[in-house]
């Protein structure tokens, strides 16, 4: 064990899962030349060979199966290890509130979850359904512990709140394939003047639904909204059946229904997604949850990345 250092491992282990460099260095928060270094580092220490790489793909060799086989027991008897030292102190039971629109179909979110469940079992969620602006006061009386979306009022100057960026998005359009749009890799925000929208309803989030309208006004028209939704699948049903072209965030497309396409409307501006906090905020439980969720915010943010490529 002499020279080998835990993050090596740890390094190794996300690279043994996901098989590609970019993607690894990128959920382990570190540059790919960094993580290659690690990585080379530590098959030196251990004198045999982990990793298969050429330009083109990576493979395990024999060896490096087997580390990854005993890591992911290593790393699971670590997190038992915590999570009984926390039980032992008296931290059995827990509760984290959470404030979101669901509408918005944050696809983190779930996983992060579950991730948080195998580390407190006895965990109980509380969602409660609000914008980032509710989310704010929410936070500061306590009612929820951390909240997400897409930042549209500024934060206390006094640090009481924090918002940490998780995800780049922007505005898209869900079209049927047989929509002359589709055709096209990207549309413009004129594009929309024609066009019979599916919007989300204006309650869930006045300021990103008033930021869309202004967006379009400001080239010189007024969107014709044909339905008004509160449930993403409503609106993607109602596409596919021919009612119209259902915009929103990118992130709510992430995973189109046959016969439907995805196009990013340019000109619109950027939709970042942050997850919200009290300053000084020191419940391991809580900070334990936003490092999940930032973990599984660069997994999505990756494999959209990669979707976009391929469309």
């Amino acid at each position: 064990m002499r020279g080998i250092e835990l993050r090596q491992l740890r390094y190794f282990s996300i690279v043994a899962k996901e098989l590609h460099f970019r993607r690894a260095a990128e959920l382990a928060f570190v540059t790919q030349p960094a993580l290659s270094q690690q990585i080379a580092k530590l098959e030196q220490t251990m004198g045999v060979e982990l990793l298969r790489r050429d330009r083109r793909s990576v493979e395990l060799t024999p060896a490096g199966a087997v580390l990854r086989d005993e890591l992911d027991i290593m790393f699971s008897q670590m997190e038992r290890a915590l999570r009984l030292t926390r039980e032992a102190g008296q931290y059995r039971s827990c509760t984290l509130s959470i404030g979101l629109v669901e509408y918005t179909n944050l696809a983190f979110i779930p996983p992060a979850l579950i991730r948080l469940q195998a580390l407190y079992p006895n965990v109980r969620i509380l969602r409660h359904e609000m914008n980032s602006v509710l989310q704010m006061d929410a936070l500061l009386k306590r009612t929820i512990d951390v909240g997400f979306g897409v930042q549209v009022a500024p934060l206390p100057a006094d640090g009481s709140l924090r918002g940490q960026p998780i995800f780049d998005s922007g505005w898209a359009l869900l079209l049927r394939e047989d929509d002359p749009l589709a055709a096209r890799a990207a549309i413009t925000v004129d594009d929309l003047r024609s066009q019979r929208l599916i919007m989300f309803e204006r309650r869930l989030n006045t300021d990103l639904y008033d930021r869309m309208v202004d967006s379009c006004r400001a080239h010189g028209f007024t969107p014709s909204f044909v339905y008004e939704t509160s449930q993403p699948q409503m609106g993607m049903s109602l596409v596919g059946q021919g009612m119209g072209a259902m915009v929103g965030a990118t992130y709510i497309f992430s995973a189109p229904p046959a016969g439907l396409v995805v196009r990013p409307v340019e000109g619109m501006g950027p939709l970042q997604v942050q997850v919200f906090s009290r300053g000084g905020e020191d419940n391991p439980l809580i900070l334990e949850f936003i490092e999940l969720v930032a973990a599984e915010a660069r997994r999505a943010q990756f494999d959209l990345a990669e979707l976009s490529g391929r469309s």
